[in-house]
């Protein structure tokens, strides 16, 4: 997979915080993002083959508005 933009918050500058990741293949975006806790993980719930991470709801936005206007 090649991956044609990674789109990241402003709020993060060491380059290691949550991103969109856009591959040049397919409409699929990945998300970057921090494992949850063990004691979160009690609480979600996904389909078989699905998992969760974790963001600062204020980086998921703006990472949103980025994707958005991309």
């Amino acid at each position: 997979m090649t991956i044609q933009k990674i789109i990241q918050a402003d709020l993060c500058n060491s380059g290691g915080c949550p991103a969109a990741l856009v591959p040049t293949e397919g409409n699929d975006i990945f998300i970057q993002g921090y494992i949850p806790s063990d004691s979160e993980r009690q609480n979600l719930t996904g389909p078989a083959g699905e998992t969760f991470v974790k963001m600062p709801r204020e980086v998921f936005e703006q990472i949103a508005r980025k994707v958005l206007n991309s």
